[in-house]
């Protein structure tokens, strides 16, 4: 007689409670994989992380709040701040209520009675002002200094300058553009800035300008991507204090000459000053440059952009750092 090999699956044993990641994937993600954007996933997935680095990762019926203490002392140890915190929790509380409404824990665990949606007291957001010709005539300074990405055909200083050009004008988030715009995202002919944005998965048509087409033509080689290297964001760890190497690491550290936990310009303050910019010139328009307003099937089709919006960014003040194409 011969034996069989059964592999072990705790899924099988009518006692199992999964881990808040055995559920997500078993049950949450087949439901969503079609529906949400791949930000909206990769959120998921980070908040997942996150949660089993700094707590111990219990099954989610016994989860308690000295756990959710855990992950909010542990990201703030980290150097998150209170939003970010925040932001994850809604991840992991959206998958705890699902857990509840499939009958796998009896409540979604809480901090407290009080704070249900929050682990900690949200930052009050205040609104800076618009970048000004000067500081970004200082931040094309800065990139001189800049060293990743490193070992491509093109300096990383002239990298950086590009991207401070397409930020400038198009605002776009740091995603699209230094990790997954490409040449085929580029329709020189057309004058055509084509991709699809990875948060809201919504098709953006971004006209091309003479200045913005140079600096373009400039960078272009032999790789599939506009901006080859720019693989990791990088961050400040806090154990075992340094720096990780990335594109935010060389953009607070190298760029801007900052120390960890010092403020200076975020790359999306260039999308909050394109913003308010065109936004400005024309009620909405800022909108649908970023992706945010789409009024209806026909914002999708390839025919746009529309006059209105060549005109407007073709009234975007442009640095005369800008004109230089060394």
């Amino acid at each position: 007689m011969t034996a069989t090999l059964r592999l072990f699956d705790p899924f099988t044993l009518p006692d199992h409670k999964p881990t808040l990641r055995e559920f997500y994937d078993s049950n949450i993600y087949p439901e969503i994989v079609y529906e949400q954007a791949k930000g909206s996933i990769s959120c998921d997935r980070t908040a997942l992380n996150h949660w089993e680095r700094h707590t111990p990762n219990r099954p989610i019926d016994q989860i308690t709040k000295s756990d959710l203490a855990s992950f909010r002392d542990g990201l703030r140890a980290t150097g998150a701040k209170n939003n970010t915190i925040n932001k994850y929790w809604r991840e992991l509380r959206s998958m705890f209520n699902w857990a509840e409404e499939d009958g796998e824990i009896i409540r979604s665990p809480t901090i407290s009675r009080r704070s249900k949606s929050k682990l900690t007291e949200a930052t009050k957001k205040i609104q800076r002002e618009s970048l000004t010709l000067e500081e970004v005539t200082q931040l094309w300074e800065g990139c001189a200094k800049a060293r990743y990405p490193s070992g491509g055909e093109i300096p990383a200083p002239k990298l950086w300058r590009t991207a401070i050009v397409l930020f400038w004008f198009y605002g776009a988030r740091t995603i699209d553009f230094l990790q997954l715009l490409t040449w085929e995202n580029v329709k020189m002919s057309d004058r055509l800035l084509q991709f699809t944005a990875q948060k809201t998965s919504k098709l953006q048509g971004l006209p091309l300008t003479d200045l913005v087409m140079a600096h373009l033509e400039s960078i272009k080689r032999n790789s599939t991507h506009v901006f080859p290297g720019f693989r990791s964001k990088g961050s400040w760890l806090a154990k075992p204090g340094k720096w990780k190497n990335g594109y935010y690491t060389t953009w607070r550290r190298d760029i801007q000459g900052l120390k960890p936990g010092q403020d200076g310009i975020l790359i999306k303050h260039f999308r909050e000053t394109m913003l308010t910019r065109c936004n400005g010139i024309d009620a909405g328009l800022g909108n649908w440059i970023a992706g945010h307003y789409m009024p209806g099937v026909s914002a999708q089709n390839y025919d746009l952009p529309t006059a209105r919006i060549r005109e407007a960014i073709a009234k975007t003040p442009v640095p005369d750092c800008f004109y230089d194409l060394g």
